[in-house]
């Protein structure tokens, strides 16, 4: 066989390949017996058939067909593992016309695994970033825990304001979700949890009211059954242990701890990520199209699971969103391309840098996963060497390997 090959921008491969004329007709030969087997020729037993008796009955076009799609496949089998590259989508074949005295040649051209120029990352430094707290941060996270303890009361006469709660009983309803008629629905008002007309045309009423809120081409009638308020509890030792402290004081420390530690978590998060920025963003790398489709697939299938799990589905979630499915592909694209960069940028580095996590670390990750699936080890383990999970598990931390290099010299001075 002969093979002859080259690039071409973004990431494909095209492959100019050539097989020996005695593998074409012992390929044909073995066509024209499958099919015997498979054709049922009059007269004649199954796979007893002549060649010449067959394709008197089926055609030499079917024969050759039947050959032709076993040495293209074969073939570029072969042609990709002799060049060495690693397609990433399906291939497309110009072959030429068969003719099995004769050697055959066909052109394959495929989307390959992208080359990757990280640059000069090595160099990339980056300015620290301060964990954001503030005392106020502490004071929010109180009024949070007052309102979760907090009861609603009616409020006799009072006219609904911003933070108010309103219950309504709709008289009419026209086109639009989440109301019907006679069934009561409370309205926090400022809260978003409704379209904007409807808590516009509630602010300002009371009890007996009826309003009418018009929302696009719909429209909303509905009598106000009752306003009501927050009732806050007072900020003392009592209101402290009914959230699980001894005191006021001990609360708002524990509340000061772990913000504070949720702060450093978001700073050491957003340092990563602009770390990693830096360095794929500087970096040459030619994405196939067909893998930014790939992994746009990937994006939406876990967009579904996540929906899935809140009792959603995808379609629901295209309505309420007012998408299709062109626009939602459309949507990931950006995602897609940076997630793909990130990921081929990190192996590029680790690969140059020798990066590899221990046996110890590889060890502590299936102890972390049998923990949380909480299986057996030697099950999870098992689970793990099929379908290439393990291999999967082991990419990731290799990137977090590289990760944890790449921020802790983009911290050191340059040349450090």
């Amino acid at each position: 066989m002969k093979v002859e090959w080259k690039r071409e921008r973004p990431s494909r491969a095209v492959l100019e390949v050539e097989l020996p004329a005695e593998d074409v007709a012992r390929e044909v030969g073995r066509a024209a017996a499958r099919l015997a087997r498979r054709v049922r020729v009059p007269g004649f037993r199954p796979g007893k058939a002549p060649r010449t008796v067959l394709e008197r009955y089926i055609g030499r076009d079917e024969v050759y067909g039947e050959a032709i799609e076993e040495l293209v496949s074969s073939g570029y089998r072969q042609a990709v593992a002799e060049v060495g590259i690693i397609p990433v989508g399906r291939p497309e074949f110009d072959v030429k016309p068969l003719d099995e005295a004769k050697p055959l040649q066909f052109v394959a051209r495929v989307d390959v695994s992208p080359e990757v120029d990280p640059g000069a990352y090595d160099t990339v430094r980056v300015a620290p970033v301060e964990a954001a707290f503030a005392e106020s941060d502490v004071d929010a996270a109180i009024e949070e825990l007052r309102k979760r303890r907090s009861r609603l009361v009616s409020v006799a006469d009072a006219k609904a304001a911003q933070g108010d709660f309103v219950l309504i009983r709709p008289s009419a309803v026209e086109g639009i979700e989440r109301f019907q008629v006679g069934r009561e629905v409370l309205v926090e008002l400022g809260a978003g949890g409704f379209p904007e007309p409807v808590e516009t045309a509630l602010t300002g009423a009371s009890a007996g009211e009826e309003r009418t809120a018009t929302v696009g081409e719909g429209r909303l009638v509905a009598t106000v059954v009752d306003v009501r308020r927050r009732e806050m509890p007072a900020l003392d030792d009592a209101f402290a242990k009914d959230v699980g402290a001894e005191s006021f004081a001990e609360l708002r420390a524990r509340l000061e701890e772990r913000l504070r530690a949720e702060a450093e978590v978001r700073a050491r998060e957003t340092y990563e990520d602009q770390v990693i920025t830096a360095i794929v963003d500087q970096a040459t790398i030619d994405l196939p199209q067909s893998m930014i489709d790939h992994e746009v697939e990937h994006l939406i299938g876990d967009l579904s699971e996540s929906l899935q799990r809140r009792g959603f589905t995808l379609d629901t979630y295209l309505q309420q969103s007012g998408k299709d499915a062109a626009g939602l592909q459309e949507e990931m694209r950006p995602r897609a391309e940076r997630r793909l960069k990130v990921r081929l940028v990190l192996d590029e580095i680790a690969r140059r840098e020798g990066l590899v996590p221990t046996q110890e670390e590889i060890a502590g990750e299936e102890e972390k996963v049998a923990e949380e699936l909480k299986q057996d080890l030697a099950r999870v383990r098992e689970w793990l060497a099929n379908e290439g999970r393990r291999e999967g598990m082991i990419a990731v931390l290799r990137r977090r390997k590289t990760i944890a290099a790449l921020v802790e010299r983009a911290r050191g001075p340059v040349g450090g």
